[in-house]
């Protein structure tokens, strides 16, 4: 394709076209995906949407005023790519922080006008611009480092360093007296440019619905392993675990421990207080146990206001500390007190069994119930 056709204008365009089809993308998919992430999604969406403005008032250059074409363009520009960061890290954790760069884009923007309308130099609005979009993708990766890897994070993660690179070449050409005077300047350099922008918008696009579908599938693996009132794991995760664990005393000989809870006068609670009163103390008891376990402790919801929690490498003598402790954990409110018997019971050896395991546990647990409750037994 000849060199004319290929000018910046053209791709600019084209860019804006794209820009406007990823963002209509991005806004169906998010009605697909659960509420809590339907905030970050629309930011994510609402950025390509600023793109494709910002790259329409590009295309404009020399037709309509400076103002609107080169001044509000870079604005706008800057926004969408904020909006991308604060969408990210609404994704990731529900908040975001982004009045620092929103003020330092809303001071730039004098900057830009001045060296537009009153002594126009393009160098100095690219050194601005650049330097700020350098800034806002430096940060965007710094943040995403610190996320659990995946496909989609180092996929956007490469996208956001490429672009980078580009825009740090770029003030580098102005250094070098290269960069030009206009963005609509004919020439390899320029479509070089603008053709990375127009690729960089279609990339980071496309790894915010990798970041989506990847979270999606977390949180589909999360609901399907834990118990949606107490975040315990659900019986069937807390039971695979174990069958790991034990492999694992087979192949190292590491010990195993295991404890079965049971609430003290459940029924009691429900019959008396109403079942969303014994909800309420399941979730409390759930969470004061976790607290007092250690980091490899596993805590699941065996059935009804029965719990399991598998010791890894953890002998006797360990698992018995750790029982107490979670038996004298305290309620976070008076209200929510109750008390618990626990059974305890250790793997006997490489040739012990899951199914023993359990029957030891549940024998354990019935003496602790038979000689008064709120106590610990082992077998």
């Amino acid at each position: 394709m000849p060199m004319s056709v290929l000018d910046p204008r053209s791709i600019i365009t084209l860019s804006a076209l794209m820009g406007l089809v990823m963002a209509m993308v991005l806004f169906f998919v998010r009605r697909s995906y659960p509420r809590k992430l339907q905030g970050g999604l629309r930011l994510l969406a609402a950025s390509p949407l600023a793109w494709f403005t910002a790259a329409g008032l590009y295309g404009l250059r020399d037709v309509a005023p400076d103002w609107l074409t080169v001044v509000l363009a870079n604005l706008i520009l800057l926004l969408g790519t904020l909006l991308f960061s604060v969408g990210l890290q609404h994704f990731f954790q529900g908040w975001a922080r982004w009045r620092l760069w929103a003020g330092l884009i809303l001071a730039s923007t004098p900057v830009v006008a001045w060296f537009t309308l009153v002594e126009p130099n393009y160098g100095v609005r690219l050194l601005v611009v650049n330097g700020l979009l350098c800034g806002l993708f430096l940060q965007q990766i710094r943040y995403l480092m610190q996320q659990p890897t995946s496909f989609g994070l180092r996929f956007t993660m490469v996208a956001m360093g490429a672009q980078t690179s580009v825009l740090v070449l770029r003030m580098v050409s102005v250094a070098a007296g290269l960069a030009g005077h206009s963005m609509m300047e004919p020439g390899l350099l320029q479509v070089v440019y603008v053709s990375s922008n127009a690729m960089s918008v279609q990339m980071l696009t496309i790894g915010a619905v990798l970041l989506a579908t990847e979270r999606l599938r977390r949180e589909f693996e999360h609901v399907a392993s834990h118990d949606s009132l107490t975040e315990a794991l659900t019986r069937r995760a807390v039971l695979e675990l174990a069958e790991n664990e034990l492999a694992r005393l087979q192949r190292y000989g590491e010990p195993l421990s295991l404890m079965m809870l049971d609430l003290d006068h459940f029924k009691d609670i429900n019959d008396l207080q109403g079942h969303q009163q014994g909800d309420a103390v399941l979730v409390d008891f759930a969470n004061r146990t976790r607290a007092v376990l250690r980091r490899p402790d596993q805590l699941g919801r065996y059935g009804g206001e029965e719990f399991l929690v598998l010791l890894p490498a953890t002998d006797a003598r360990a698992a018995r500390v750790v029982a107490e402790r979670v038996r004298l954990a305290p309620p976070s409110r008076p209200e929510l007190a109750c008390t618990v018997s626990v059974g305890l019971t250790t793997a006997l050896g490489p040739d012990d069994s899951l199914d023993a395991m359990l029957s030891r546990a549940d024998q354990a647990l019935y003496l602790a119930k038979r000689e008064g409750r709120n106590r610990v037994c082992e077998a």
